[in-house]
């Protein structure tokens, strides 16, 4: 059946890349022109599409089929919906981008409306045109707001006053400054579909604040009342969540995506976010969904196409030389180089490799479909900007460890860690202590100098894992800062027991090594185990009172970032550890002398 066409070009004075953020932020785009809110059905049938979706369309519930949204970064992006009830059979809604010599964009709108019945053309032609007119009319809103620097105005759910003052009032005592007045007037006045879901490290830079003050502010907000921590299920390809958690209990190892047809071992670095909401009681937002694709739903990925089943796609790659991945739908993803000098144009059959496919900038990949089956073929960044508050870094957090302690993984579960710094520290002359000062003193003292370590752990972005009798294990994000604390802490350690009672009998030794683990729930805490962690605790086995003990990669990596003071090495040594393979090449560091002093910094 001949499908209605309506279309217009309206000539914007944003520049492409301006314009393409916005228009092509979909879920804002829906709510902005009034469209329902959907309901999402599982499809797995041999189509492209994953969703069934059912909503409310010009008064008339619909029941449709949601295929992936195909697009080229900055020049154009189409959606498609096949109708399985109502008066259509289809309907396509696309946009295209073109720059103008004067630095604006023609932005072109189409709509295309294929009748169930012929008889429905006439009154499809109507809407088809009121519906562009609604396009138009959005897109010089969006334009005009883009010219005042401002965002186009959005939906705002008011708050509850009373229940918006108890909270803030309780987050300002926990989190004192500038960045919880303004989390509170993002809870108070944020667009719904702003605030929906908040990502700490994004809020940061775009207030131009340090991220770790603005998670550990969120932190505090949930403890307030303000905010409720979800944690996000991160697909690997599409890198959206899947899920979402309440708790890490309700975690399992594995997940799964129904977009891309993945399933995917869950770690602690990517597979894993911390996300915010609004806490009901303050605010009952309009969480949607509107929208559950767009370009701007990935930003990652550059072209994405429908792939037809035994047809082809074609992806045309960027004009930037470096590494991207092709990914295919349910048959895996190989890495694509983008170079001068590469073929204006390489076939792809589906289907993962290790094998890297040269392209030309702005060439060509052609991507061919082998299976029965309908799907999708995308075009990604390999890198790409990291905005996530992954798992990995907020449980290594203090302000995580101390308010949340309660949150740690189902027993039996152990979940991968690429990276952790754990630093182990052990009081030498302790039991001496106990047997010569008495019980009362020698506690005392234990607990005195516990105080003085997590204060420093914690000042240079550790967190206290646990104590072991008179001895600690913390952990870091970076095990450089890692290193950082340990200097700190056996300076000011040595000043500690010149000025505690029975003090001068005590000394410190530490170790500090970082890696891959695995965190687990033990003892009631999360915890970590795995070789990082044995080799950790040997290190710190190895020094004598006052050193610290790392690898000689630590040591050096320290060196080169400033850390250390290549002048406080004492010794660099082959160190022989027990349940240790070999020999570790280990660096004692000393603290106390001109030359310690001086690796403090």
């Amino acid at each position: 059946m001949t499908a209605v066409v309506a279309e217009r070009t309206v000539a914007c004075r944003g520049d492409r890349a301006s314009i393409w953020d916005a228009i092509s932020d979909t879920e804002r785009l829906n709510r902005a022109l009034g469209l329902d809110r959907l309901s999402l059905e599982r499809s797995s049938d041999a189509t492209a599409a994953r969703y069934l979706v059912r909503t409310v369309l010009g008064g008339l519930a619909v029941t449709y089929e949601e295929l992936p949204f195909e697009w080229q970064y900055l020049e154009r992006w189409r959606s498609e919906r096949r109708m399985r009830t109502g008066p259509l059979t289809r309907l396509v809604t696309s946009f295209t981008f073109a720059p103008r010599a004067d630095g604006g964009t023609d932005v072109g709108a189409r709509v295309e409306l294929t009748p169930r019945w012929p008889v429905l053309s006439p009154v499809l032609r109507l809407r088809a045109g009121q519906t562009v007119k609604r396009l138009e009319r959005e897109i010089v809103r969006i334009d005009g707001a883009l010219a005042a620097k401002q965002r186009p105005p959005a939906k705002v759910t008011p708050a509850e006053p009373a229940a918006l003052a108890r909270a803030a009032a309780a987050l300002r005592e926990r989190a004192p400054g500038e960045v919880a007045f303004r989390l509170v007037d993002l809870v108070r006045a944020g667009a719904d579909v702003d605030v929906a879901r908040l990502r700490p490290f994004d809020l940061a830079d775009g207030w131009g604040e340090a991220r770790r003050a603005v998670l550990a502010t969120c932190l505090q907000g949930v403890r307030a009342g303000l905010l409720e921590l979800r944690w996000e299920v991160v697909c690997p390809s599409c890198r959206t969540g899947t899920e979402a958690r309440s708790t890490l209990a309700e975690l399992s190892d594995h997940g799964t995506c129904q977009l891309c047809e993945l399933e995917f071992a869950l770690d602690l670095d990517e597979a894993v976010e911390a996300t915010f909401a609004i806490a009901p009681a303050i605010r009952r937002l309009d969480l949607g969904p509107y929208c559950i694709g767009g370009p701007a739903r990935t930003p990652h990925v550059i072209a994405q196409a429908l792939l037809p089943a035994h047809g082809e796609a074609r992806l045309v790659a960027p004009d930037d030389e470096g590494r991207y991945r092709l990914f295919v739908r349910g048959l895996g993803a190989r890495p694509i180089v983008v170079a001068g000098g590469a073929p204006r144009e390489v076939v792809a059959a589906t289907g993962a490799g290790d094998e890297s496919l040269w392209i030309a900038p702005g060439g060509a990949v052609v991507v061919r479909n082998a299976t029965a089956e309908e799907r999708h073929a995308k075009l990604e960044r390999a890198a790409f900007a990291h905005t996530a508050a992954t798992a990995r870094i907020v449980t290594a957090m203090p302000e995580f460890r101390r308010e949340f302690s309660a949150d740690v993984l189902r027993p039996g579960t152990a979940l991968r860690v690429s990276r952790v710094g754990l630093l182990f520290s052990d009081l030498t002359g302790s039991t001496e202590l106990y047997a010569k000062a008495g019980d009362a003193a020698a506690f005392r003292l234990v607990h005195d100098h516990f105080d003085l370590v997590i204060e420093i752990v914690e000042s240079h972005g550790g967190a206290l894992v646990k104590t072991i009798g008179d001895a600690i294990m913390a952990a870091f994000p970076d095990e450089i800062d890692g290193v950082s604390a340990a200097l700190s802490i056996l300076r000011a350690f040595e000043a500690f027991r010149g000025r505690a009672p029975n003090g001068a009998g005590t000394s410190l030794k530490i170790g500090v090594h970082g890696g891959p683990c695995y965190a687990v729930t033990a003892n009631g805490v999360l915890d970590y185990f795995g070789q990082t962690v044995n080799l950790a605790a040997r290190l710190q086995g190895e020094a004598r009172g006052g050193e610290l003990v790392v690898t000689r990669a630590l040591a050096d990596a320290a060196i080169a970032a400033g850390r250390l003071d290549a002048s406080a090495i004492r010794e660099r040594y082959d160190a022989r550890l027990k349940g240790i393979d070999g020999a570790i090449e280990a660096v004692r560091v000393v603290v106390g002398s001109d030359e310690g002093d001086a690796a403090c910094r």
